[in-house]
């Protein structure tokens, strides 16, 4: 009975791992078909993946741009290629997918990622992609970083990375993107770093981005005309070291709470219609090395402070 138990069990124990093997080869092999697909859609692919080589399936992990882990691929970088054409929606059967890239190219079209609820990071930026990001954002649900800045997008300014609560680095900038900035991006708390710089926005700086109070950078700047002033919100910003709102029509006296922001290193508030004297808070920034106000209506006297 007891040779019975073992030799069944020993059974169970070498079919698991034949399944298991079988489903990680098969998890490569549809992998290597999805990366076929995508090098189908590519203008311009060679020289630079010559090594994808359709032929041989069991190649794909020494595929140039190619990072695998336990048979799958995890990464895949194609920045700086000189690769055009367009990205086919089968990207997103790269389920395992952690860390993906194509900046630095010149793809065109709509593109849309979806359903990788591992990826980590994803970098667009510096192609042409055109339409807008209205994306179902809940099947990226471990997306930290999203970079898709100087593209031709033209939409308003997507609503659905609101569901992405480990975001912490979000650049929409560059881009066409008009409309307003929306009062509930203050309710994405995780981020680090937020850049909706050089679009077409219009509107009031909403108050809500005081609440993210774990931002180190913001920009704002270029091309957009807001109205209205710096939100006094801005002084809930207690971890920003760098703060970039140039050339964006801002009106109306620089906040005096910007002085409760300790760690800020640099300040650009260049080519606006600020008016009123430099408030006398800003002499708490003992960590300020670069201010920059010149080309607006500032009236009064530079604290000494500021002069080095």
């Amino acid at each position: 009975m007891v040779f019975c138990i073992l030799l069944s069990l020993f059974s169970l124990f070498i079919s698991a791992i034949s399944s298991s093997v079988f489903v990680s080869a098969f998890s490569l092999v549809n992998d290597f078909h999805v990366l076929v697909s995508l090098k189908q859609g590519f203008l311009s692919p060679e020289p630079a993946l010559t090594s994808w080589n359709s032929s041989n399936p069991s190649s794909v992990c020494s595929w140039a741009g190619v990072f695998c882990s336990q048979d799958r691929v995890v990464s895949l970088d194609l920045t700086d290629l000189n690769l055009g054409g367009s990205v086919s929606a089968q990207v997103s059967r790269l389920d395992m997918l952690t860390y993906f890239s194509l900046a630095g190219n010149s793809f065109r079209g709509g593109i849309e990622i979806a359903n990788l609820s591992s990826l980590q990071s994803l970098n667009i930026s510096h192609n042409q992609f055109t339409g807008g990001l209205d994306w179902n954002y809940s099947s990226l649900s471990n997306l930290q970083v999203f970079d898709a800045y100087d593209n031709n997008f033209t939409a308003l300014l997507p609503l659905g990375v609101l569901t992405l609560e480990k975001l912490k680095y979000l650049d929409l900038s560059g881009n066409y993107f008009y409309g307003k900035i929306p009062e509930s991006y203050g309710k994405l708390e995780g981020l680090e770093c937020l850049s909706l710089a050089g679009n077409d926005l219009r509107g009031k700086i909403p108050g809500e981005l005081g609440n993210l109070t774990n931002l180190r950078e913001i920009y704002l700047g270029y091309y957009s005309v807001f109205e209205g002033g710096i939100p006094k919100e801005f002084g809930k910003l207690v971890n920003l070291v760098h703060m970039d709102l140039p050339s964006c029509g801002l009106d109306g006296p620089i906040p005096g709470e910007l002085g409760d922001l300790k760690l800020l290193e640099t300040l650009h508030l260049n080519d606006n219609l600020l008016s009123g004297s430099i408030p006398k808070q800003l002499s708490n920034l003992t960590n300020l090395m670069n201010l920059t106000l010149s080309n607006n209506v500032l009236t009064g006297e530079i604290l000494y402070s500021f002069i080095y």
